[in-house]
């Protein structure tokens, strides 16, 4: 049994078990595909599990294992966790007299992923190398081995940036997608711009063969490097994927850190409050499991957002608390960032002092880790805070009339070694002011007048329609989950329309057809092809009665399939 299909393979496995309904070998084909849709779709995979279940004690023992393993694998991902390790513990106590090492490799595999989520760092290291040295032994598949070589490449590329990474692509697809993602990781800092298209690349390889908690995690990456490039509307149509995506899935984690990206640019864009209930949201819903990475990228984010509501005060808690959680993890490139951010908290808050030590501590991790992109960010922060307190002791060597000029003249300089960065308007704002104050008006004219370029440069991006999309595309979400609750078929549909019964995939297509979707963000929603796309909405439209997009959706709220207009 491999580790994952593609979506050709999976179609083949679903006619297969089509055909054998009714038959002796229905159980042991049913929980095969169990395996292969536990994260293509969770509950249908539980159900075919609980379908199989009467069989199960029939059923060879490495069957009964792969079941377990199924079961343990999703109940983690729904933050499940002690029944997760009851499954884990049934699946190797059925292998313990199996000669089975690719089945007893997916069993370490699951651990690490369990071990993971529970903040196991060591454990989990463990069970990554027990799962090659497991498929080493068996002569496993060469997909399952390099999954496993590329899985753990990924994860110490998103611990340890500065970390050494095979440098050959592997050639099985899946997993490719993990490294892949590795490679995106190691650049995101350095040239943000290549990283995220290879996170799309990532995201793509991942949904065609079904991993789509990494799909997820690729696709919030590239929104989120997207964002800070500039590109707002680009980044709010991924994070809307993902928030899509995840919201399919319901799973804890993934939904938590897709709200979190929300929230990030929802702050961006000047919706501070908006970005505060999003934030709180996603904490809710990380709730769920133990305070990880994602957690503590959410607390993180809400203390920017208290920040840039004039709320300094209420921002050291959720900073400080975002911190402990990544040097628990380890998590160097994340302790790096977020010092920055910790720092223009402290020292809004009134604590210069604390707020220097911790630039001193990021950049000192920078130079280890070779980040040059954070160094831009050390520089901002050091002007800020030797803006607001001027008293403070200017640095080493310097020749500018002050520190803030100094350490904001040295933050264009890495920042035009920066592959496709631009200066923020606020820092020619900055830099105008204060050389007009130290009594250089040219210079503060020069930086007026880039000011006033980068503003416009800053609006182009903002004020045609990203922000608009976002919300109409939240707001939309809301609707989904309150019209959810009601039943398909309203009362007052029209005659006959109720016998012209969608199935649940036209329903999903037909929402996201009265979103203005396009088949291929259907198609990557719905993890499905373009051409299934063509061809549900082919079927939607001969049961709408309709000759377009538009005549299907406005045919469907008529009949009260879509809910409220």
């Amino acid at each position: 049994m491999k580790f994952y299909l593609d979506e050709v393979q999976l179609a083949a496995l679903e006619e297969a078990v089509q055909a054998a309904a009714e038959q002796p070998s229905a159980a042991a084909l049913q929980i095969e595909l169990a395996w292969h849709l536990r994260q293509r779709d969770s509950r249908r995979a539980l159900g075919l599990l609980a379908t199989a279940a009467p069989l199960a004690a029939s059923l060879p023992a490495g069957l009964q294992a792969r079941s377990a393993l199924t079961a343990c694998e999703i109940a983690t991902l729904f933050c499940r966790l002690g029944a997760a390790e009851v499954h884990l513990a049934q699946a190797r106590a059925l292998l313990a007299e199996q000669d089975d090492g690719d089945a007893l490799g997916d069993a370490h595999l699951c651990e690490a992923l369990l071990a993971k989520l529970q903040l196991q760092y060591e454990r989990e290291q463990r069970a990554y190398q027990a799962a090659i040295a497991s498929y080493q032994a068996a002569g496993a598949d060469g997909q399952r081995l390099s999954i496993a070589k590329a899985w753990l490449g990924y994860e110490q590329a998103f611990t340890r940036p500065g970390a050494e990474l095979p440098a050959e692509p592997p050639t099985d697809a899946a997993a490719l997608a993990w490294w892949t993602g590795a490679q995106a990781l190691t650049r995101s800092r350095r040239v943000p711009a290549e990283a995220a298209e290879l996170y799309l690349q990532a995201s793509e390889l991942a949904r065609a063969t079904g991993q789509i908690r990494l799909t997820i995690s690729c696709t919030i990456n590239s929104a989120s490097t997207v964002q800070g490039l500039g590109d707002f509307d680009e980044a709010s149509s991924r994070f809307s994927q993902a928030v899509m995506l995840a919201k399919r899935c319901a799973w804890p984690i993934q939904v938590g850190a897709s709200k979190t990206g929300v929230g990030r640019l929802l702050r961006e864009l000047g919706q501070l409050r908006e970005s505060r209930a999003v934030l709180t949201a996603a904490q809710l819903a990380l709730g769920a499991a133990p305070a990880g990475h994602n957690a503590a990228n959410a607390s993180g984010e809400l203390a920017q957002t208290l920040l840039a509501l004039g709320q300094a005060a209420e921002a050291v808690g959720p900073i400080a608390e975002a911190m402990s959680i990544y040097r628990r993890a380890g998590a160097s490139g994340s302790i790096a960032l977020n010092l920055i951010f910790q720092a223009r908290i402290l020292a809004a808050a009134g604590q210069p002092d604390a707020a220097l030590a911790a630039l001193a501590e990021s950049q000192a991790l920078i130079d280890e880790l070779g980040l040059p992109a954070l160094g831009v960010a050390v520089n901002d922060a050091l002007a800020e805070v030797h803006r607001r307190y001027i008293r403070l002791a200017p640095p080493v060597g310097m020749t500018a009339p002050n520190a803030a000029i100094h350490y904001a003249e040295a933050t264009l300089r890495s920042g035009a070694l920066i592959d496709a960065w631009q200066a923020p308007a606020v820092l020619y704002i900055a830099l105008a002011d204060d050389w007009e104050a130290a009594g250089d008006i040219p210079r503060a004219y020069d930086y007026a007048r880039k000011a006033l370029a980068a503003k416009a440069r800053e609006a182009s991006l903002t004020l045609a329609h990203p922000l608009a999309v976002l919300r109409l595309r939240l707001q939309h979400d809301h609707e989904e989950d309150e019209d959810a609750a009601q039943p398909d078929e309203p009362s007052g549909a029209v005659p006959g329309a109720s016998e012209k019964l969608l199935t649940p995939k036209e329903r999903e297509i037909l929402a996201l057809l009265a979103r203005n979707y396009s088949n291929k963000e259907i198609a990557n929603a719905l993890m499905v092809s373009s051409e299934t796309v063509k061809w549900h909405l082919k079927a939607l439209y001969s049961k709408l009665e309709a000759a377009s997009r538009k005549h299907a959706v406005t045919r469907a709220r008529t009949m009260g399939m879509l809910g409220r207009a």
